[in-house]
Parts: structure tokens; sequence; C-alpha cells
């Protein structure tokens, strides 16, 4: 039985951890829930029997410093986890999050780092990059609330399922892909608006629709977030999703 690694994870931790046992791996679960530290714990010594580690951490900010603080540093003990222990590093990031109109973006800037750091450090790296998911527009919604409306800014997405991107990591980190890069999408091209309209009402704040009047808010309208080339398109699609 392979045992995996999966560092961090927030709202896809346990979609990653059903796919991993769904495929019968046996999983270990690291994050400040389980009392584990990314940027300051031995990783090597807690799993020193890992089979693979699927580094999923993330620390949601639009400061590019304090984002690419954390994810670079993230990567590079991850990275030398993997390297001690002679095992494949399955890195979860963002279509096109290297996008040079994207950059003055933190969070994906950040990202863009974390890449580029894995890319140099890590000998045995798998990135899956994956589109929005489809929890994407209920986060928007918590994010940017302010009393009884929230704004959703103009985007032009292609989103995913979670569960979707999950059974990729899985795959990854079970060596039942080949590759060093995934882009992963959904089947439908549709704006944050059309998908926030399609959410339950009830208890929610009234969405207003927001143009972000900046290089990477005309990138999201004009649809930087969409796959550009190499990529797989995964379902279901959005509306069959809300349905289940």
């Amino acid at each position: 039985m392979s045992h995996i690694a999966v560092v961090g994870g927030g709202r896809s931790g346990p979609a990653i951890q059903q796919a991993l046992e769904e495929r019968g791996a046996r999983v270990t679960m690291l994050s400040r829930t389980t009392g584990f530290d990314v940027l300051h714990d031995d990783l090597a010594g807690r799993v020193p029997d890992a089979d693979a580690i699927i580094e999923a951490a993330g620390r949601f900010t639009i400061s590019r410093s304090e984002a690419t603080s954390f994810f670079t540093a993230s990567t590079r003990m991850v990275a030398s986890a993997a390297n001690r222990l002679g095992v494949p590093h399955v890195l979860l990031s963002i279509v096109n999050c290297d996008a040079p109109s994207l950059q003055g973006y933190g969070y994906l800037a950040g990202k863009a780092a974390q890449e580029r750091v894995a890319r140099r450090e890590s000998e045995r790296l798998t990135i899956v990059r994956s589109s929005q998911w489809f929890e994407f527009a209920e986060q928007n919604l918590e994010r940017m609330r302010f009393g009884p409306i929230a704004l959703v800014p103009a985007m032009l997405l292609q989103p995913v399922a979670l569960d979707a991107v999950a059974a990729v990591l899985a795959d990854c980190a079970l060596g039942r892909r080949e590759g060093d890069l995934h882009n992963i999408v959904g089947p439908d091209r549709m704006t944050l608006w059309e998908m926030t309209r399609q959410l339950p009402t009830e208890g929610s704040p009234k969405p207003v629709p927001l143009r972000i009047p900046t290089r990477y808010g005309r990138a999201f309208h004009q649809g930087a977030f969409l796959p550009r080339r190499d990529f797989e398109t995964h379902g279901p699609r959005f509306a069959e999703w809300l349905r289940g």
C-alpha cells in the first residue's frame, strides 16, 4: 500500500484525501489543523516512509511579497524533504499563474514564483495546474462581502470540479500518470458573474458586478485564466455539479 503525504489542503484537503484512499493509498494529512507547520517542522521526519508528497498548502493574500514569501518557503521545505526521501513532489498550482498580465495580482505572482523554485530545487517534480474550482464563486462572495452586498469581479473562466483535480493529483502521486505538467480545466467557459447568479440565493449577499481598473483586472475580464495549450478537460459541468 502506497503512503502519500499531503501538505496543506484547506478546501482541497478532503477531496485529495478521498481520491487517494479510493485508489487504495494510505494518507497522512499535514497542516496547521493537524499540528504541522510546513515552514518550520521537519517534513521528512514526520513521514519517513512516504512514497510521494503532494503540496497543496495555501495562504490567501493579494500582497505579492507575502504570497511570494510563503509559497517559495513552503516549496523549498517540501522539495528538500522529497529529495531527502527520494520520492516524487506533486505541486498543486493554477492555470496561467505565470502570465505576465497577471503578475500584478500578488497571489498569482506568488504561485508563479513557487513554480520557479520548485522546478529549480525539486528533483522529481510534477506540477498540476488547475483552473478555478466550482467553489470559487461562493468563496468570492465570502471574501468580497460588504454588509448586504458582495462584489463580483469581471472574470472569464473555465472552472473545474475540485474532485476532478484531486483525482489527477492522486494519480500523479501514485505514478499512474506520465509527464511533469498537467493543466486541468472544466468543460464550460463562463464568467464569474454567471457562476454567481446560479448559486442559491437564500442567506447570500446581493452580488454587484465589478470591473477592476488595473492591468490584471483587464486580464481577468479578457480571459487570461483560460487555458492556452496542452490542457485536459474534466467534467462535470457547473450546472450538474450544483444539482449534485
